[in-house]
């Protein structure tokens, strides 16, 4: 356990008509789940379930019922840093996360030493201090050290695993990571800070994160006052993972059985929250971290191009809807929006003011309840690094920006090989209109007059936008070739085995045949399955050894 002093902004509740009790707020957040991996949040909409391969009814309701958004976009292409911009409402640069090089692919391992700066406030701060209750249930990937996790970044309760589900072996990860950072340790389930079970039995996790969230609300509506909750799945990242009841479920194989096991959890929990009388008090967000990775299965961004870890459409471009049953008027919205726009708007919809940083985000409440027709954002800026200071990912570690119907590449790296535009810099920019070309594949002539007038709005967007982003310190990388590599003012970050979550570092003695840390051996699955099934289908679980 750490003790620190507060340095959180103050934050001011603004007044509210008492006749207008202030909503609740449920934001699910999906993992690695591509654009088109949602069977229909609503009719009309572009989300086909992975050309039919994946039914999810649950959130084709939850869309049906309330805004869903065709031009949703994350803030980073790959979690913590898209994570991190959700919780704080500020892109990733300006908390120091999401450096990509020198061994980061701009992500916390479980062994990392740096995580969501202590001066950053989140969305569930600033709600616990207008009089929230506030829970987090799931995936974390914000800094494993304890003065990192979300009990110390506002949040009453937390319940989950602190990093992605293939960064610790499990019945479904049975690998020997024996290169740093992926060392071979258990995967840990947390209840606060602390440790529950060693690896966590991943086949009946879904289930107990259901729970749990049913659990936090049920206990939050008995308080008489309103709750906030993070509900972040670890599906649909890769090994997909899943319980019996959905192993072959779908046609799509693991990630689709994966997506909608998912699904149904959202279905119950909707339901129970329903029981509880409060449909019409919940405010539900729900959207992804990132767009899929071609290597999880080479599908789930249908039209988009490419996948996860890069700019192009497919790694940032995500589903996402907004549900308040009785005030939202459902439909479908082609305007420009970001997944840190969740923060301003929850902040809007509490009647709390916003605390006094840089906010990137921005207030959809026009949108949400006006209709209006109007992107609240002028540009959307992508990072392939953050704080890069070689300039080889693009100006400052900035790839690409969205401009209106226009997106300019100043740096392209793909996943596809054979891609026809080749990884790297990119001068002059390439230049597409989304609107008529969703897929990138017909850049537009850099010798027109379409390309110079666009082009100069974008570079002077860019421009102020890079001189509004402040000297911080690098929470990814390590401090000795900080100042050769970003642009930041220390490094803070690295990896560390003596930061390792272990929740019985002797274990080793007890369990010989088990990496040290162990507690739960029989979560492994039986050595049959492991010999038949690599990722060790959930029929297997939980055999005992």
């Amino acid at each position: 356990m750490f003790s620190f002093v507060s340095v959180f902004p103050l934050v001011v509740v603004v007044a509210v008509h008492a006749a207008a009790p202030r909503p609740n707020f449920i934001v699910f957040f999906a993992d690695d789940m591509g654009y088109s991996q949602p069977s229909a949040l609503s009719d009309k909409s572009p989300f086909a379930g992975d050309n039919g391969t994946i039914r999810t009814p649950n959130l084709d309701k939850l869309g049906a019922e309330g805004v869903v958004f065709t031009s949703w976009y994350s803030a980073f292409h790959v979690c913590s840093p898209s994570r991190a911009a959700m919780l704080t409402g500020r892109l990733p640069v300006r908390s120091g996360i999401g450096y990509v090089g020198d061994g980061s692919n701009g992500v916390f391992t479980d062994i990392s030493m740096g995580g969501l700066p202590l001066n950053e406030t989140t969305v569930a701060t600033s709600l616990r201090r207008a009089g929230y209750t506030t829970g987090m249930v799931g995936k974390y990937h914000l800094g494993v050290r304890d003065e990192f996790l979300p009990t110390n970044h506002g949040f009453d309760s937390y319940y989950g695993i602190p990093f992605s589900c293939d960064m610790g072996i499990s019945a479904f990860n049975y690998r020997n990571h024996s290169s740093p950072p992926f060392q071979a340790r258990p995967l840990p389930l947390l209840a606060n800070l602390t440790i529950l079970e060693q690896p966590v039995n991943l086949a009946t996790l879904t289930a107990r994160y259901t729970k749990a969230v049913l659990d936090f609300v049920s206990a939050a509506s008995a308080k008489a006052a309103p709750f906030y909750l993070y509900v972040a799945f670890n599906h649909v990242h890769a090994p997909n993972f899943r319980s019996e009841k959905f192993c072959g479920s779908s046609a799509r194989g693991p990630v689709g059985d994966a997506a909608q096991e998912m699904d149904a959890a959202i279905g119950e929990i909707m339901t129970g929250v329903s029981a509880l009388g409060l449909d019409e008090s919940v405010v539900y967000f729900f959207s992804s971290d990132n767009g899929a990775p071609l290597s999880n299965d080479g599908h789930g961004n249908g039209p988009l191009r490419d996948g996860k870890t890069t700019t192009w459409e497919g790694g940032i471009r995500v589903p996402g809807a907004v549900r308040w049953k009785g005030t939202l008027v459902p439909r479908i919205s082609d305007v420009v929006v970001t997944t840190y726009d969740i923060f301003p708007t929850i902040h809007a919809m509490a009647g709390v003011t916003l605390p006094d940083v840089t906010i990137d985000g921005k207030d959809l409440t026009p949108v949400l309840m006006n209709s209006s027709t109007e992107s609240q954002h002028d540009c959307v800026f992508h990072y392939h690094s953050s704080q890069d200071r070689s300039g080889t990912s693009g100006p400052n570690g900035l790839a690409a920006v969205r401009c209106g119907n226009y997106k300019a590449h100043f740096f392209t790296k793909s996943t596809t090989r054979g891609a026809p535009v080749p990884d790297g810099l990119h001068d002059p920019p390439i230049l597409f209109n989304l609107v008529l070309d969703v897929g990138e594949t017909h850049p537009i002539d850099n010798t027109s007059s379409l390309y110079r007038t666009t082009m100069a709005g974008i570079k002077a967007a860019v421009k102020t936008h890079l001189a509004s982003v402040d000297v911080v310190p690098c929470q990814m990388h390590a401090a000795d070739k900080c100042h050769i590599d970003t642009l930041a003012s220390v490094c803070v970050g690295g990896n560390n085995m003596s930061v390792a979550i272990c929740k019985d570092i002797n274990s080793k003695a007890k369990f010989p045949d088990w990496p040290v840390c162990t507690s739960d051996p029989e979560y492994y699955g039986s050595t049959s399955c492991r010999e038949q099934n690599q990722d060790c289908i959930a029929k297997c679980m939980p055999h005992t050894l």
